[in-house]
């Protein structure tokens, strides 16, 4: 009985280090926030609350760099609202918005910065152009 238990113990801790370490292959870890796809909540969003000071894009991450008045930021929220419409073009486009969460009081302003993995908004095409609301470029995501 023991060594039953010993092997299911080996063999559950070598799935668990498989899937960390996937994810970790997937640089997924490193994304803090999440993306929606819903032409609702595109509709809904407004993003006159923060300004876009920086975007980087490496592999599948979005990173964007939001400033707002707050007390410190740390409980800021971000979430990457997609229109959920493919604009006819080569490669395909995709309007994109920031739904962003600051309940703070205070006046001074301060930067954080939000990572989006956004992988799905490809439609498993090889490229893809964001055009994200606030931000004065196109992102070119290859």
């Amino acid at each position: 009985m023991k060594s039953k238990i010993q092997i299911l113990l080996f063999i559950f801790t070598t799935l668990l280090f498989l899937s960390c370490e996937e994810k970790e292959n997937l640089n997924i870890n490193k994304c803090n926030e999440c993306v929606v796809i819903s032409k609702d909540l595109y509709n809904k969003t407004t993003t006159n609350n923060y300004t876009i000071n920086n975007v980087t894009l490496v592999g599948d991450l979005l990173t964007v760099k939001i400033g707002a008045s707050g007390c410190n930021g740390e409980s800021w929220k971000a979430t990457l609202i997609d229109a959920n419409q493919l604009l006819e073009s080569y490669p395909i486009q995709r309007n994109v918005k920031i739904l962003f969460e600051n309940d703070e009081d205070c006046l001074a302003v301060f930067e954080k910065e939000f990572t989006f993995y956004i992988k799905e908004l490809k439609e498993n095409q090889s490229e893809a152009v964001l055009n994200l609301e606030g931000w004065d470029s196109q992102i070119n995501y290859k």
